[in-house]
């Protein structure tokens, strides 16, 4: 299995397609937009960014396959 951060147009356009490739067929499926997605990981529109970040990577098989997507997000502020 390959681990790639998502760090480019290309691979931020990858990241929203995961999951289109792994529900097809699936009927109860509803892809969230796009927009709505991005939104998610943009320090203007999401709040959370005011004292953290966010880091996603894509997961892809021996093939090359994507196969599967991670985000992580990390707040500065919190105290463990």
């Amino acid at each position: 299995m390959q681990v790639i951060e998502v760090n480019t147009p290309r691979l931020r356009a990858a990241f929203l397609e995961v999951n289109v490739r792994l529900y097809a067929g699936d009927p109860n499926y509803i892809r969230p937009l796009d927009k709505d997605v991005e939104e998610v990981f943009d320090p203007k529109k999401n709040k959370a960014f005011r004292f953290g970040e966010a880091i996603r990577w894509i997961l892809l098989d021996e093939k090359g396959q994507k196969i599967g997507r991670i985000a992580a997000f990390v707040n500065s502020r919190y105290r463990t």
